[in-house]
């Protein structure tokens, strides 16, 4: 069986989809796009523009959380929702919430740094690519800084919206997490895998599908130190240490 998940790098939602697959031990390859030149492909493909989409089955499955719900359902080992039907309901509402709020708002804050860092934004994420379309795609940035900056929505005020709704999530995660160590019950669970992945952006994580490139730009690295001291971030790491397997 043949399982492809179509994705894009260092992008958070993409990383839920890449740890679920490298969790379970299920056999697949990567096929990697440029964010933009990827919606024609991609809409061929699965009827929208979003990554990640995963062909496995013959069937095309689109969206982070739904490639869980099919994978969890065909590999159910190790377990990613818990067996207690309340402890489920919980840690996919966790999912839930933090799919719709804590994720589009980590990338914006993020994205306010990357559009003024064009070289440093086409290197992680063409980093993959031959060097005659690396060229090419940093060429493009000037034209396309407008557009990424709309669809990441980067404005003044819906970044510092974003700074406050982060560090909301960031304490309602650390001080959930401070009876057992995990957002719901004693183990670890698809609420965990969710919060630490989305926020592996600004937790500046070593694990090799996240570690950015370096050097990072000044700009990055501010945002990085906005909460850099906050527990939840030591938590993320954590996570990730235990958890992601390599």
């Amino acid at each position: 069986m043949s399982i492809t998940l179509h994705q894009f790098a260092y992008s958070h939602f993409n990383e839920k989809a890449r740890w679920i697959l490298d969790l379970k031990g299920i056999d697949h390859r990567h096929e990697t796009y440029l964010p933009g030149p990827h919606m024609g492909a991609i809409k061929k493909l699965s009827g929208q523009a979003q990554t990640p989409v995963l062909e496995a089955d013959g069937k095309v499955i689109s969206g982070s959380s739904a490639i869980i719900d099919y994978l969890e359902t065909r590999h159910p080992q190790p377990p990613l929702y818990p067996t207690d039907p309340e402890h489920r309901e919980r840690a996919l509402e966790w999912q839930r919430e933090m799919d719709a709020s804590l994720g589009p708002d980590v990338r914006t804050l993020l994205f306010s740094a990357l559009v003024n860092e064009g070289t440093y934004l086409c290197n992680m994420f063409g980093g993959s690519k031959g060097l005659a379309k690396r060229l090419a795609y940093r060429a493009m940035f000037p034209i396309a800084r407008g557009v990424i900056a709309k669809g990441n929505g980067v404005t003044p005020d819906n970044v510092a919206r974003c700074k406050t709704s982060t560090r909301e999530w960031l304490d309602r995660i650390s001080e959930q997490a401070k009876a057992t160590g995990y957002l719901v019950g004693d183990t670890f669970s698809v609420a965990d895998l969710t919060a630490a992945a989305l926020l592996a952006p600004i937790a500046d994580v070593s694990h090799p599908a996240m570690k950015r490139p370096r050097p990072i730009p000044q700009s990055v690295q501010d945002i990085l130190a906005i909460n850099a001291s906050h527990p939840a971030i030591e938590w993320t790491n954590r996570i990730y240490d235990q958890h992601r397997p390599a």
